[in-house]
């Protein structure tokens, strides 16, 4: 089980249809696809062993959730609300990483050890313009999809595992496969590093509907 099956039957089935749309931007099914494939090999070429994002709601939450998925690499969606000890712990404790976020922390998270730092423009960039390469990712069930920081009302966060098989198995079993017409759209409020949020991209994207993102 690998979260790219997901994206690859929504591909397969309307590859033309918008997934996901931020502000003016916008990304079909194939054109997210081919990113995820593209950042995924990026994301390889770093000898990471985590890809981050630390941001707002953007096309780099979907872009990284699925290259991740492609690398065969856990997705960590970190945060954007602590303080910046916080974050450096929470950094630290991931790498080594490779971490998307604004273009205003890469610089300082920048120089923490066994960390790749890109800007998040720079990342989309290279997604959208890079070669995806072959359609190829790990499919252990029991692999890590994404690791979220949670630290409920006390004590510092930490990681909860959620895993290839759990996300993909409550996507299958709660979500008809391409039952979204092509102009249903889901409005996305909730923070990339939610839970909720990870449901709603991948619950979408295997039900057809476009993704509609508030940044934050």
């Amino acid at each position: 089980m690998n979260l790219m099956m997901l994206l690859e039957m929504a591909t397969s089935g309307f590859g033309d249809r918008v997934a996901v749309k931020s502000g003016a931007s916008s990304l079909t099914y194939t054109q997210l696809f081919e990113a995820a494939g593209a950042a995924a090999r990026e994301i390889a070429g770093s000898d990471c062993e985590r890809m981050a994002l630390l941001d707002v709601s953007s096309l780099a939450v979907p872009v990284g959730l699925f290259a991740s998925a492609w690398a065969g690499v856990p997705f960590v969606p970190l945060n954007y609300r602590l303080t910046g000890t916080e974050l450096e712990r929470l950094v630290n404790e991931i790498a080594p990483s490779y971490l998307a976020t604004d273009a205003e922390r890469a610089e300082s998270l920048s120089k923490l050890p066994n960390t790749t730092v890109v800007d998040r423009e720079r990342f989309l960039e290279k997604a959208t313009t890079g070669p995806a390469g072959e359609p190829s990712w790990p499919m252990d069930p029991d692999q890590i999809a994404i690791l979220l920081f949670t630290s409920g009302t006390t004590g510092p966060p930490k990681a909860a595992l959620l895993r290839q098989k759990h996300l993909v198995s409550y996507i299958l079993g709660s979500v008809e496969f391409a039952s979204a017409a092509e102009e249903d759209a889901a409005l996305v409020s909730v923070p990339p590093y939610h839970v909720a949020g990870m449901a709603a991209i991948a619950s979408s994207v295997y039900a057809g509907r476009r993704i509609v993102q508030l940044p934050s």
